[in-house]
Order: C-alpha cells, then sequence, then structure tokens
C-alpha cells in the first residue's frame, strides 16, 4: 500500500530570484524523513467507499482508508495542528461564549482546508508551477508521485494561504448588504415554509451519478469530526458523511442495484421539486449540467411530476476547463431551467406538439449557434425548450392512444436541433451526418441507438453504412466519429474513387499533414480547383464545429489558410508519376 513503503525525497522546489529553482535534496533533508516518529493511523482511520470505482481510482491498489492518503510527516503535522487546537479549545471554552465558538470553527474550517494541500494524492501543475488538490475533477484518482507542501511557507499551499482565503469570505461576508438566514432542515421537507411563502426558488441539484458528493465530502468531514464534533454533536453524530437519502444515483449506495438507485434519485428529486411547488408563488430556476438523456429525462419527469413545467432554458459559460479538466468531455456551459407552477391543457395532440417543438428547437438552435454554443451544450440547452411543448399538456396522445413519454420526447429535441443544425448544408448526406455529429458530440463515446436514430433523421443512410465508411469506429458496445487518420488507416483509398465531399476533404487534410507538397496539389488540382467549390464550404464548416485542439482542426485551419496559394500552384502542377503516399 502507499504509505506502507519507503517515502523517497526526489527534489526540493525553492523560490528563486527568477521563479522556481529546482535542486537535489541534501543530506540534512534525506536525513529528515528517517527522523519522523510513527504516527498511529488508528487514531485517523476512516474507510472509504471501496465500491466506488467511479470516483476513487485507489482502493484496487490498496488504499481504501482516508489515512493512507497522507504521508508521515503529512499525518504527523495534521495531527499536531489537530491537538494544538484541542489546547486552544480548552482554553477558549466555546460552549460558554459564541465569539469563541465562532474562532474555534474558522480555526477547525482552517485546519480542514491544509488537508487538501498537504496530502500525497496532490498533484504538481508543471505549467504553473505550482500545487494543484487532488480533487479537481470531483474525483481521487491514483498518483504516484506527489508534491509535498510546507505548511509555514508563504506560498500557494501553505497555512497562511488558506487562512488569507478565510479571511477574505469573512470581509465579504461582513460588507454584503443582505442579511441571511439559514434554514437547517433537509431538502423535500414540505413544512420549511408555509405554501407560497417563496417568491423564487434557485437551486442546483445533484447531477444524477455524475459526482459522489457525500463520498468526496468525507475526506473533510473525518477532519472536521476530530476538530469540531464536541463543539457541533448532532452535525458530526454520524461516523461519516449519511448517505442513504443523497439524491443521487449511484448504484453502489443501493446494493450495487443500478434500478434502485435510479428510482431512489427519481423519488427524491420529484419530492424536493414537489415541496418547492408547494411554497412556491412564481418562478423555479434550476442549474443543470448533465449530458445524459438519462439523466434530462429523470429530472423532467420530476419537474412534471411536481405540478410544475418549464417555460425556457438557457446555456451560460459557467464550468472551468483548466487545470485537471483540460481535455475531459465535460460541458463547457450549465443550463439554466426555468420552471412555474403548471395550468394544463388536457390532451395534447402528438402531430401537433411535434410540430411546435421543431419550432421552437430549430429557433433555439439558430440562437445559441449565433452565440458560439456547440456540442453537448448546445444540445441539452434544446431539451428545456421542448419540455415547454409538451409539458403544457395533461398529456401527449399519439393516434393510437399511446401516451409520448418524456425519454421519447428527448429524441424528438435531438432530432429537431439536429436537423436544424444542417438547415441549408449543402453536400452528400455522410458529409452532413457527419458535420451535424461533431456539432453535438465532437470525438466523444455515443451510444448505438442515438447513431441509428441520427441515421434516419432526413437521410438516405443507415448506421451499418457509418461504420463500413469507417465515419463510426467502433468501441465495445460504444462508438465515436472517425478522425481523418483512422479513416485513411482504415482505407487507403479513401477520396480517390467517390464523390463523397468528406472524403476528399479527409484525404486532402492527410495530404496536407505529409510531405508530398506535389500529391497534395495535384488532388487540389482535381477535386477543389475552384475557390467557390463544395469542397471548400466543407473544410469551413469543419474548421468551425472541429474542436480547437485537436490534428483534425489543425490540418483543416491548414488547408483553408493556405486555399488561395493551393489552388494557383495547383494549376502548373503536372500529373504524379511516383506512389503516393497511401499505396
Amino acid at each position: 500500500m502507499k504509505n506502507e513503503t519507503k517515502e523517497r525525497l526526489i527534489a526540493i522546489i525553492e523560490e528563486g530570484k527568477e521563479g522556481k529553482e529546482y535542486r537535489l535534496p541534501n543530506k540534512n533533508e534525506l536525513d529528515v524523513l528517517n527522523k519522523i516518529p510513527n504516527v498511529n493511523r488508528l487514531s485517523f482511520s476512516s474507510k472509504m467507499q471501496v465500491e466506488n470505482n467511479r470516483n476513487f481510482n485507489t482502493p484496487g491498489w490498496g488504499i481504501d482508508d482516508y489515512s493512507q492518503m497522507f504521508s508521515p510527516r503529512q499525518l504527523l503535522a495534521m495531527q499536531t495542528l489537530v491537538s494544538k487546537l484541542q489546547d486552544i479549545k480548552a482554553e477558549l471554552k466555546p460552549q460558554e461564549s459564541e465569539y469563541d465558538k465562532a474562532v474555534v470553527t474558522y480555526l477547525g474550517i482552517l485546519v480542514d482546508r491544509i488537508t487538501i494541500a498537504n496530502t500525497s494524492f496532490g498533484i504538481w501543475h508543471v505549467g504553473g508551477e505550482k500545487l494543484e488538490r487532488p480533487m479537481g475533477r470531483q474525483a481521487i484518482p491514483m498518483v504516484f508521485d506527489y508534491p509535498e507542501s510546507n505548511p509555514f511557507c508563504s506560498s500557494s499551499g501553505s497555512a497562511l494561504n488558506q487562512l488569507a482565503w478565510l479571511i477574505r469570505y469573512i470581509g465579504s461576508e461582513c460588507n454584503y448588504p443582505f442579511s441571511v438566514e439559514l434554514k437547517n432542515a433537509s431538502s423535500g421537507d414540505k413544512s420549511q415554509f408555509s405554501d407560497k411563502f417563496l417568491t423564487s426558488v434557485v437551486t442546483d441539484p445533484p447531477y444524477y451519478d455524475a459526482i459522489a458528493y457525500a463520498d468526496l465530502s468525507d475526506f473533510f468531514y473525518v477532519w472536521l469530526k476530530r476538530t469540531l464534533s464536541d463543539i457541533y454533536p448532532l452535525n458530526f453524530a454520524t461516523p461519516q458523511t449519511p448517505k442513504s437519502e443523497e439524491c443521487t444515483a449511484l448504484k453502489h449506495h443501493h446494493n450495487n442495484k443500478l434500478e434502485k438507485a435510479k428510482a431512489h434519485f427519481e423519488n427524491k428529486l420529484l419530492q424536493i421539486f414537489d415541496a418547492i411547488e408547494h411554497q412556491t408563488s412564481d418562478i423555479v430556476t434550476i442549474m443543470f449540467a448533465h449530458q445524459s438523456t438519462e439523466a434530462w429525462t429523470t429530472l423532467c419527469n420530476s419537474i412534471l411530476g411536481a405540478k410544475m413545467n418549464i417555460t425556457g432554458s438557457w446555456a451560460n459559460d459557467t464550468e472551468m476547463t483548466g487545470a485537471l479538466k483540460t481535455d475531459k468531455a465535460f460541458l463547457s456551459s450549465s443550463v439554466t431551467v426555468s420552471c412555474k407552477p403548471a395550468q394544463k391543457q388536457g390532451i395534447g395532440d402528438y402531430k401537433s406538439v411535434k410540430k411546435a417543438i421543431e419550432t421552437t428547437v430549430a429557433k433555439q438552435v439558430d440562437e445559441l449557434y449565433r452565440l458560439g454554443f456547440r456540442g453537448a451544450d448546445l444540445l441539452t440547452a434544446c431539451f428545456g425548450q421542448a419540455v415547454s411543448e409538451f409539458g403544457k399538456y395533461q398529456t401527449v396522445e399519439k393516434a393510437d392512444g399511446s401516451l409520448v413519454t418524456v425519454a421519447e420526447l428527448l429524441d424528438m429535441a435531438k432530432e429537431s436541433a439536429f436537423n436544424a443544425l444542417l438547415k441549408g448544408f449543402a453536400g452528400d448526406d455522410f458529409t452532413k451526418f457527419y458535420i451535424g455529429w461533431l456539432q453535438l458530440y465532437s470525438f466523444t463515446e455515443s451510444d448505438f441507438d442515438d447513431a441509428a436514430k441520427f441515421s434516419r433523421v432526413g437521410l438516405n443512410i443507415n448506421v451499418k453504412q457509418l461504420f463500413d465508411e469507417h465515419i463510426f469506429i467502433k468501441n465495445g458496445n460504444k462508438q465515436t466519429l472517425g478522425t481523418f487518420e483512422q479513416r485513411l488507416a482504415a482505407n487507403k483509398n479513401l477520396g480517390e474513387k467517390t464523390n463523397r465531399l468528406l472524403d476528399c476533404v479527409h484525404r486532402a487534410m492527410a495530404l496536407y499533414k505529409g510531405t508530398n507538397r506535389r500529391d497534395l496539389l495535384w488532388y487540389i488540382k482535381k477535386t477543389a480547383s475552384e475557390t467557390d467549390s463544395s469542397f471548400w464550404r466543407v473544410v469551413t464548416s469543419l474548421c468551425e464545429v472541429l474542436p480547437n485542439d485537436c490534428d483534425d482542426h489543425k490540418q483543416a485551419i491548414g488547408l483553408l489558410t493556405n486555399k488561395d496559394s493551393l489552388i494557383r500552384e495547383s494549376k502548373s502542377v503536372q500529373t504524379p508519376t511516383q506512389a503516393t503516399m497511401f499505396e
């Protein structure tokens, strides 16, 4: 296990005249490691949720206790701080004075903040030359090397730095012009406020199964329990944070039964929204940033089940993408959904509602695309608008009398968004599909069902052809969109014997990346010698929708930037006689 192996000191990082300086440790510094006394880990023992392999990558490596997340030096430092806080409490007697209680509380929080910068699961940010906390992605990943911060220095990760954040918070709250009344009650408690007592509610519910809030909170809870449990006995009455009633769909909280976890989340969310509807007279806004249709189905079912209807939805740039989130397939925005108590109109006709959804979503897509939203951000923002049309009625029925479900409704929204994105794009069906899919999913993994549904949306292709032509690359039960290099690797003649624009553009991208300019010029002469040809319109579209940090975008931008010179030079090139790079 990590903390049962001998710790090694690899380098010392110091502040120099021109920034950070790195050097080898000297003998005195190495000797310090051997002088650290053994720390009784049993005095700080709290097991992780080992079944949670989505947010915790550590149990598989033998690390299943929070005490194992600290080196002997770190654990000694933290337990010394806890011990000193006990001495301060004995002197201040916080049980007898609210002021002293507040001081001790902030000191407990300070100790808690120091732990996040003094764990052997910290990460050294190479570019920023600073210590990163381990939970930048709402998870605890396994790491094999780590920076140890000096708690008593003055740089980031120090106790002084954490204290500065606390002081900044206190100063900000003291200068706030409004007072705040906190009601410590469970979510979904109808007795917390009387009927229609609140004018508006703003809430940010858990994102289905995306984040294990309570599990991750235990990292902090186990230290707070050691510093403040005698001051707040009710808050720290349980060994760890309570989890059974948490509003999430985490199967490891429900005997690893996925359906049971889903049912718990939907029932809990319905209970909460029902209480909110009971207590609120005007408007409810809900922040949501989960991109799966399943999670949105649950959210919408709970809203509609609580006798509310969605009146609008907007995408907002709220999500940080730096540090540990870089290059991850997260949403870059959150969606704000507005709701009001519903005024139902009876039974809705499926065809009429479908037409209304198509019109509403098309309008939303045009607006969001103009504002720069792409991919999952654009798609999820359309869900709320679609539900607003659906939620006007008690039920929506098809011609045969069967009811339309929320899941079917969201599929309808997806298809409407896909069609809206393809509107006005001239090209063959394979190229249209590729451009449309890029805008909604980029190169992230997707379900087979989505691929099958979208291939039928106004296009004369089927899902088998998409795999045969390597538009999709299969990955188990899922698939990803093929890059130009993946498609060329699967078919070396791609773009030679077809008039599909996408195939021609992908071959040109590969030639542009290669070293044989003559072959590239000959291919441009053969397929894209006119400045207004459809080939260049596809290249332009790809430049708009490809992720900026991928190689496909780099080659597409290169082609478009050099378009005029490539066309000009291609007019004088002769037929190549040597074998091309793909043969």
